[in-house]
């Protein structure tokens, strides 16, 4: 009678070690990304150019994403772990050799193709725009195109690593990435004053160096765990023939997908010149905290429930539903909060170079508006590779259609000049339609769940939601009060509403002199004494939760007191 509880404590705290693991290496890669914003913000600001660069870097991952992605982050992992549950590892090893191999020749083609159609694929990205002003996005496009192949690789070696629970490489990988990136853009801040074509050149060099190296990085890894590749091609492999049924509704996902960032793009562009600019360093904050606390827990999970269901093991999969929900509202809703009352600060700490003190209140609002969808967006990369271990990605598509559908209403109404005059909400309307495309996203998922498990138990994840709100508004309340006081520290007078939207943000005033040395201060003496209130508050209401941190500041006391 105890042995199930007993599995599924050992597997609680298999998650939390892995989750703790990665979201160090997290850290350590978001410092280091940060200080490739912080380069890219010197080289190029918000300009133009900046759109330009953003579009091209961005697209090759959307374009993976369409053709490939969906297959192999949902599919590839339970099928890989079914395989080798159920034949053996050297089946596993044959099955992922068929998988990378297919996968090389496939987007290599794809490459090639986006080299040759560049300016038609940029069109999709701005297609309200003057086609005259993109030749810097058509000419960095050819560079990244690459990408699209060192991606789809990148995925199966890090999926087959995590399928082994070594995290390691796929963690730390993209510190590797940002260092190269970062010497690009210092790189080209030294050449383009004087030839600014090698400059662009260096640019269009740097980025799919990054890609390569952290994919590179993580091949020896492989040996390690007793994983061995080769070329191979079987198209009648039942495996993959699995995989193909699992993730090929995906395509549709990721298509919309697709559909619903050029939209943004070309909205964007549409209300100022530098509208995606704006967005690329909004979510740069935006998937801090995601990144940092929701996909460690998100990777571990999608192993370990995918290991269930290749088990039979329904009953832990549904209080793995909850328990995963939980913990990422636990950590998101009030991450959500603080980047709201932190927004200018923490833009300011991009205000260097070609960055303006304009572009700081800008982003800031776009960050503030944006930040509300960041516990959904959790939610709802959980919620797909639930469905993906379930083998239900049909469903799941089902949803995303009906939500992109909101979503691309809500932007064009709300976010540019085709229905009001002027525009309604500009950059802000573009932020909110994520809150609606999400939440949609997440209601149909439970419904559907729902219906598969019948009662799973949503109440303990309406409390868990309800009372990390509670403990995340005090913990952004004090953060609030102490940005007040430093504000006064530092000499400014009484806050004024900022004019951001009418927000009324007592901090919106704050930051206008530009200060990168004041926003650090108040980040971290207000960001400090945020987390304290709000999670000092958790454990002191026990809420399970909590259990993580307890361990983790357990283990850290532990080690200073036995030294």
């Amino acid at each position: 009678m105890s042995a199930e509880p007993e599995q599924e404590t050992g597997v609680g705290e298999q998650v939390g070690k892995s989750a703790a693991m990665m979201s160090f290496f997290i850290i350590v890669s978001r410092i280091t990304g940060f200080v490739r914003t912080w380069a890219m913000a010197y080289a190029l600001g918000a300009t133009v150019l900046a759109s330009s660069y953003q579009v091209a870097n961005n697209l090759p991952e959307m374009l993976y994403e369409m053709v490939l992605a969906g297959i192999l982050t949902t599919a590839f992992l339970p099928v890989y772990m079914s395989v080798k549950q159920k034949l053996g590892a050297e089946r596993g090893n044959e099955y992922a050799s068929n998988i990378l191999s297919l996968t090389c020749i496939f987007l290599g083609i794809i490459a090639l193709l986006c080299v040759l159609f560049a300016p038609q694929l940029i069109f999709t990205q701005s297609f309200l725009s003057d086609q005259k002003n993109m030749h810097d996005a058509v000419f960095f496009f050819r560079f990244f195109s690459i990408q699209i192949l060192f991606y789809g690789v990148s995925a199966i070696v890090s999926g087959l690593l995590n399928a082994s629970r070594d995290y390691i490489w796929y963690s730390a990988a993209p510190i590797l990435n940002n260092v190269v990136v970062t010497a690009t853009f210092v790189l080209y801040a030294m050449v383009a004053p004087h030839d600014p074509h090698l400059a662009n050149v260096i640019l269009g060099i740097g980025n799919p160096l990054g890609i390569f190296v952290q994919m590179a990085i993580q091949i020896p890894a492989l040996k390690k765990n007793g994983i061995k590749l080769r070329f191979r091609i079987d198209l009648k492999d039942p495996a993959l023939m699995e995989t193909l049924s699992i993730g090929v509704p995906t395509i549709i996902a990721t298509a919309i997908g697709f559909l619903i960032v050029s939209i943004k793009n070309a909205a964007a562009y549409d209300v100022v010149g530098n509208g995606p600019s704006i967005i690329t360093y909004a979510r740069l904050w935006y998937n801090l905290p995601y990144a940092f606390l929701t996909v460690p827990i998100t990777t571990a999970l999608f192993t370990e429930i995918s290991e269930m269901f290749a088990k039979d093991n329904m009953e832990g999969f549904k209080r793995s539903i909850v328990s995963g929900t939980s913990q990422i509202l636990f950590f998101m809703v009030p991450f959500a909060l603080y980047l709201i009352v932190f927004s200018i600060p923490l833009v300011t700490l991009y205000h260097i170079g070609a960055f303006t003190t304009d572009n700081i209140l800008s982003i800031a609002l776009y960050l503030a508006v944006f930040s509300i969808s960041l516990p959904l967006y959790g939610v709802q990369s959980y919620m797909q590779r639930v469905f993906s271990a379930l083998r239900r990605m049909r469903e799941y598509v089902a949803v995303i259609v009906i939500a992109a559908v909101a979503q691309i209403a809500f932007t064009l109404v709300f976010g540019t000049h085709l229905v009001f005059k002027g525009g309604a909400m500009g950059m802000a309307g573009i932020a909110l339609s994520e809150t609606v495309y999400f939440a949609i996203v997440d209601v149909l998922c439970f419904v559907q769940l729902r219906r598969h498990f019948g009662a799973i138990g949503y109440r303990n994840v309406i409390s868990t939601g309800v009372k990390s709100l509670a403990i995340g508004l005090a913990g952004a309340a004090a953060g609030a009060v102490v940005l007040v006081a430093l504000h006064y520290l530092f000499g400014g007078g009484a806050p004024a509403p900022a004019d951001i939207g009418g927000s009324g943000a007592p901090n919106a005033e704050i930051m206008l002199d530009g200060s990168i040395a004041h926003a650090f201060i108040m980040i971290v003496v207000g960001g400090l004494v945020a987390l304290f209130t709000t999670y000092g508050l958790a454990i002191k209401l026990k809420m399970p939760e909590s259990a993580m941190i307890s361990r983790l500041t357990g283990r850290i006391t532990g080690r200073l007191f036995r030294r």
